[in-house]
């Protein structure tokens, strides 16, 4: 969603938002959150052609599929209150 709303994005605020909730108090939560998103979900979106990913300045933009998943995103995002508490 981060992509949807502001493009570019920085890794750095991505991570920290999709990691921030629910997590603030457990720093092993919040690690092993960060390695994922860094080493499996950041670089599946981007083989997928859903994200454009340059790791060395750390920018995150959308690819050229993105508009495949937006409305899924949104769907999402609108409903997320009724979702079930541990949704990913």
């Amino acid at each position: 969603m981060a992509v949807a709303q502001h493009n570019p994005q920085d890794e750095d605020d991505i991570t920290s938002e999709s990691i921030a909730d629910g997590h603030e108090e457990d720093s092993d939560a919040l690690d092993l959150l960060h390695q994922q998103l860094y080493h499996i979900h950041l670089p599946k979106l981007a083989d997928a052609g859903f994200i454009n990913w340059d790791r060395d300045t750390g920018t995150i933009t959308r690819g050229s599929r993105f508009e495949e998943i937006r409305p899924l995103l949104k769907l999402l995002h609108d409903h997320q209150d009724e979702l079930p508490d541990d949704w990913p």
